[in-house]
């Protein structure tokens, strides 16, 4: 969150780290909560990466300490720092839609309730209380949004795809709503789909790392080779997420361009020396070895 208790206007990318070694990544939804699971015991570190413009990379620590066996949830709150010479709106009128006067006052107490819930992992409790916000104000266009995010937590997809639906449908030039319909189109490998939506999001907001790595993705696979490789690098200059590698390899490597395949998996693997797949990635690499003809 930003120091007025907002969240950021554009996606953030998270690493969670432990001694100093990468352990995972991943990007904050549209109410700036993210999430890592299957965590052991011990004291990590917590790196929000800056966007260049307002807030700088601000890292915490977060300690996770084990008591009994069953499962146990830890929650740390990260407050970006803000750049030297900016400054952030007070709080409260960084999101127009959620203060616009004429939500009514019952809508905006049940929105504000569920994103308790959902900043608590609790997305069955929070759907019932968006759902409640939007029986009573249904063009209530942040409540669609975040109903979206809910239901794809919950992998029930159609749910998810109609909330984002009808909160495109209501705001047709916020960028929020077409990122998070694309992005989970590509989930479901709906990947024609998706690519109008993640294209209309990157038109009105050209930082966002997350819509251009699902842009990338969607268009790889439907066969935009040229397309898909720009918007990929795009993606990794963002916000360097290093699953941009993985996509990219395989994009040259549909193109038959071993070399240039081989670059990114070595690329990935120095970023995440520990990866999980490491082995797999190392096997890849011998067979892309393989493609490339012999110097005479």
């Amino acid at each position: 969150m930003l120091p007025n208790g907002a969240p950021p206007s554009n996606s953030v990318r998270v690493r969670l780290t432990f001694n100093g070694v990468n352990v995972y990544e991943t990007f904050t939804d549209l109410g700036g909560r993210f999430s890592f699971s299957g965590l052991h015991r011990g004291i990590y570190q917590l790196i929000a990466e800056g966007d260049d413009q307002t807030f700088e990379t601000t890292r915490v620590n977060a300690e996770v300490a084990a008591y009994g066996s069953a499962p146990q949830t830890f929650t740390q709150n990260i407050q970006l720092r803000i750049k030297a010479g900016k400054s952030v709106p007070p709080a409260g009128v960084t999101s127009s839609e959620q203060f616009d006067p004429k939500v009514p006052q019952r809508a905006r107490e049940a929105y504000e309730k569920g994103l308790k819930r959902a900043e608590g992992n609790k997305p069955e409790q929070a759907i019932k209380l968006l759902e409640e916000a939007i029986a009573t104000y249904p063009q209530f266009y942040a409540a669609h949004v975040v109903l979206g995010e809910q239901f794809d937590k919950l992998k029930k997809y159609p749910e998810a795809e109609d909330a984002y639906q009808k909160a495109v449908a209501l705001k047709n030039d916020a960028p929020g709503a077409h990122a998070g319909l694309g992005i989970l189109l590509v989930k479901q490998k709906k990947y024609a789909e998706a690519v109008p939506h993640l294209r209309r999001s990157i038109e009105l907001d050209k930082r966002s790392s997350p819509a251009y790595l699902a842009l990338g993705l969607a268009e790889m696979m439907t066969g935009d080779y040229l397309s898909s490789e720009t918007n990929l690098l795009r993606a990794y200059e963002l916000s360097k997420p290093t699953i941009a590698h993985i996509y990219l390899a395989n994009l040259y490597d549909l193109q038959h361009q071993p070399a240039k395949a081989i670059e990114q998996l070595e690329a990935y693997l120095k970023e995440n020396p520990e990866s999980s797949n490491r082995v797999q990635i190392r096997e890849t690499i011998d067979k892309l070895k393989k493609q490339i003809p012999k110097k005479k």
